[in-house]
């Protein structure tokens, strides 16, 4: 009878620029060659990680993706995210994804024996009926981001050694339909009708603000008085306010192209003194009970407006008046919308929006420009035919 090998380990520590990866090689006791990884702060915590792992593997306590369920593997996974450095957010939605939805299904599956028919199945399954309160099943985007959060997942399982290959890799890819934004978008004469009906309200210099620059939510929530030249008519965005776990969280711009400068149109520059001054005289009674901080958008006591509670409020406002269902992204899209029909260039738009590439702008109004299209061609041929009565 053949002895099975005890498995044996090697460990090294490189840096990273500023940070320490950890890197051990172990082979099990199948004679398989297996390589796991971690970054780490400081030296200190990779040694101690990599002394941890090397002890693991001298006492036989290796990962066995035969034994090891994918719940048990997703957990563990779950744990190593903090060290990614990935947004809050990211990680928040990772871990929902997981708990929630993924481990409830797949989590007695044997990682080994995890394929992509049983993925597919998986989130054919959730798009049928994959809501926690049985109302439904979960929208194309959400099951899309599933299939995203188990690749990644999965991936990490193969730079590990407990995977020779992906078995998402092989999986249908979730088709997510492109986003028609005309069929809910207000027009310029909505948002006139909006604003003029909360010219009164505490929060018209929010909706104004959103209206005529586009700003995301996190970005109008974020805005501080040193972000605002109202002299000069233009904002910088140079921070988000979000929400993760229901707690607020200020961060960078979404992306390098969302850190951008914004011209303001004169109305709104006259709104936003008027408001800087109200905002000053709130701060005057408020005394000491005032918050700290420059938040453009705050209550009567200078606390900044939490981005669910700005939701809140616009959508409750746009109700009451009778207006076409939308939130706070929707006067995002209507602005870009009315700039496009208005005949201005969409890198113009993708520049205002702050989006990665004006590819992006172009697939989410996409259906906005045929109608810019004819309305081009007519002015070409009118231009060339009075060109030729000369």
């Amino acid at each position: 009878m053949t002895e099975k090998r005890r498995p044996r380990g090697t460990g090294s520590i490189r840096e990273r620029g500023e940070r320490y990866q950890a890197i051990y090689s172990y082979t099990d006791g199948s004679g398989k060659r297996c390589r796991r990884s971690k970054t780490f702060e400081t030296k200190t915590g990779a040694r101690k990680w990599l002394n941890d792992r090397l002890a693991d593997v001298g006492h036989g306590r290796v990962p066995d993706p035969r034994v090891v369920s994918v719940g048990e593997y997703l957990q563990d996974w779950l744990g190593s995210l903090g060290m990614q450095q990935l947004e809050a957010a990211t990680v928040s939605w990772y871990r929902s994804a997981v708990v929630r939805h993924i481990v409830p299904e797949l989590g007695t599956v044997k990682l080994s024996k995890l394929s992509a028919a049983r993925i597919e199945s998986f989130l054919a399954e959730k798009a049928k009926s994959g809501r926690l309160d049985g109302t439904g099943g979960l929208g194309p985007l959400s099951v899309r981001r599933l299939q995203v959060t188990l690749h990644k997942a999965l991936d990490a399982a193969v730079r590990k050694g407990m995977l020779a290959t992906n078995p998402a890799d092989l999986a249908d890819k979730v088709k997510v339909p492109p986003r028609d934004v005309t069929e809910t978008v207000w027009s310029p004469e909505t948002m006139t009708t909006f604003l003029s009906a909360t010219a009164t309200d505490r929060p018209h210099p929010i909706w104004q603000t959103a209206c005529m620059t586009g700003l995301r939510r996190s970005e109008l929530a974020g805005l501080q008085w040193p972000d605002l030249d109202l002299d000069g008519g233009v904002l910088s965005v140079k921070r988000a306010r979000t929400q993760v776990d229901g707690q607020p969280v200020v961060k960078g711009p979404k992306s390098a192209a969302s850190r951008r400068m914004v011209d303001l149109d004169s109305a709104t520059v006259i709104v936003l003194r008027r408001w800087k001054v109200a905002q000053l005289e709130e701060r005057l009674r408020a005394s000491t009970a005032w918050q700290p901080g420059d938040w453009v958008f705050t209550d009567q006591i200078g606390a900044p407006w939490r981005p669910d509670r700005l939701t809140r409020a616009f959508v409750d406002r746009a109700r009451a008046l009778g207006l076409p269902a939308t939130d706070v992204k929707g006067l995002r899209h209507a602005h870009a919308t009315a700039l496009l029909r208005a005949g201005a260039h969409p890198k113009v738009v993708q520049e205002r929006l702050g989006h990665s590439s004006i590819s992006v702008t172009m697939d989410i109004y996409s259906s906005v420009l045929p109608g810019m299209q004819r309305e081009a061609v007519e002015k070409l041929a009118s231009l060339m035919a009075s060109l030729g009565a000369r």
